[in-house]
């Protein structure tokens, strides 16, 4: 009899079965999602007649369909709501998924080697935009147009874009949701999550149509059009020459980045709020006003120092320092000039641009600015209780007070995001062998979502020639910042497998 008992207390709780059929049905169904996106860089090589990679969009295709359909065919039936664990299980497991299903054309139309893939994948769909290519105009059209694309489709999320499409996720589709936006708290635009998702997806479209045709109305051919929207709308920078943006030659070109890079850098809900005729909210949203202006502050810094440094006329001198100040500060990363050639007080700047990033609820990547926010006002809070001990004082945030919770969210995940930051800077040292700045700021283009550097992994370098093991270990800080930290590191916790 006690053996008998021994034996059903070592059987897995019937809980458990349940819980990995959920995590691997809602896996099948991302993954049947994101293969049929495959489909336009399919048609793009075959428009351009390129038969080898025509072949390894089509295998990749037919494979991710055929596993993805075969999985929610099989699981579908029977399915509760998502638990927090499972959203997060979910929520990482799919990212590293798709990541890999991107890698497949790369290695099928033997363009890069599997390392490379991976870390290539990994950027453009973490929108990093860092690159182990090193004449991207030299890649096949198809290859060089899932390339952009990935970014693209990353920008939102695939968790957000399956939440919009597969409303049979039901009431656990918050979990995922919640998993993947980044920000303090999720943003509902209608009570409805699947509703809410599709509203940020056709928002995106949106927008992205509307830059689409502005680059073809600055000259751009549909080809680099199209590319160019990705890598904006993401806040992604991958380019499609190995000269950047520099190589379109045109200042409405620029300027056209730098509008777009900024709206994108913004909560998209705000973006909602204004097209719904609500304006005023976009005005009084105070991360918003504390973003745009840094970005201003900042450029006028920056252009003062390169103006003051000698060598440029003071046009000139705002001209680059707002492009760059935008494109760093928004995470984007792509790069007008070679700012290694500034005076180091400029860099500097742009340096610490790498940490901030856009606003919650945008495709920017960095710590996000009301975190930034938050910790200032409590700065001062605690300065003041230095000289009032007795005062009874919160932080406020669009004059509300801030709860102790809140504050404590950030002021962990700011300790965190820095722990990762060093610990990445040290790794990536160790392993290579760079100097402190260089693996500084490799760590943080890759934990910040910014993708470009200084010194050796400067705007206009690549990581190809970096060892093995640093690919893995920027690969990592890719994924672990797209995702906020919580969701990546969270899964290295034994307490979170116990049930």
């Amino acid at each position: 009899m006690s053996g008998a008992l021994a034996s059903v207390a070592r059987r897995p709780a019937p809980g458990r079965f349940a819980g990995v059929r959920r995590v691997c049905f809602l896996l099948s169904a991302l993954l049947l999602v994101v293969s049929f996106t495959l489909a336009a860089p399919l048609a793009v090589a075959v428009i351009y007649r390129e038969s080898q990679v025509v072949g390894a969009f089509a295998t990749t295709l037919f494979a991710g369909v055929a596993l993805g359909a075969t999985g929610v065919f099989l699981l579908r039936s029977g399915l509760s709501s998502v638990s927090r664990r499972e959203g997060f299980i979910v929520v990482a497991a799919g990212w590293a998924m798709i990541c890999l299903l991107g890698a497949i054309p790369y290695l099928l139309s033997e363009t890069l080697s599997p390392l490379d893939a991976w870390f290539e994948s990994t950027s453009g769909f973490t929108t990093t935009g860092a690159s182990v290519v090193l004449e991207p105009e030299g890649l096949p059209r198809g290859i060089l147009f899932w390339r952009s694309m990935s970014q693209w489709l990353g920008g939102m999320g695939f968790v957000v874009l399956s939440v919009a499409l597969f409303p049979l996720l039901g009431v656990g589709a918050s979990r995922l949701y919640g998993a993947e936006v980044p920000g303090l708290e999720v943003v509902r635009l209608r009570p409805r999550i699947s509703t809410s998702a599709g509203i940020l997806w056709l928002l995106y479209l949106l927008i992205s149509l509307v830059l689409l045709v502005l680059f073809l109305l600055g000259g751009m051919d549909l080809f680099a059009a199209a590319c160019s929207m990705f890598a904006v709308l993401s806040t992604g920078g991958f380019t499609i020459s190995s000269q950047g943006i520099a190589a379109f030659g045109s200042a409405y070109v620029d300027w056209v980045h730098v509008l777009f890079m900024w709206i994108c850098a913004t909560s998209f809900s705000l973006h909602w709020a204004v097209i719904t005729g609500k304006p005023g909210k976009l005005l009084r949203n105070a991360e918003w006003r504390f973003f745009t202006a840094t970005l201003l502050v900042l450029s006028l810094v920056v252009a003062l120092i390169l103006w003051a440094s000698g060598g440029t006329s003071p046009g000139r001198a705002l001209y680059e320092a707002v492009f760059m100040v935008v494109s760093t500060g928004t995470t984007t990363g792509l790069a007008l000039v070679d700012y290694e050639l500034w005076a180091p007080a400029a860099q500097f700047v742009l340096f610490l641009l790498m940490f901030m990033g856009g606003c919650a609820g945008s495709t920017a990547g960095g710590i996000k600015v009301v975190r930034i926010q938050l910790f200032l006002k409590q700065a001062l809070m605690s300065m003041l209780h230095t000289l009032h001990p007795g005062a009874v004082t919160a932080p406020h945030l669009a004059d509300r007070p801030v709860s102790q919770q809140t504050m404590r969210s950030v002021s962990g995940f700011l300790g965190l995001f820095m722990l990762v930051f060093l610990a990445g800077t040290a790794a990536i040292s160790i392993i290579t062998g760079m100097d402190v700045l260089s693996s500084m700021s490799a760590s943080i283009g890759m934990l910040g979502s910014n993708g470009a550097g200084l010194d050796q992994v400067g705007p206009f370098d690549n990581y190809a020639a970096m060892p093995a093991a640093a690919k893995l270990v920027l690969t990592f800080l890719m994924v672990t910042g797209r995702l906020e930290l919580y969701t990546v590191l969270v899964l290295v916790l034994p307490w979170f497998w116990r049930e």
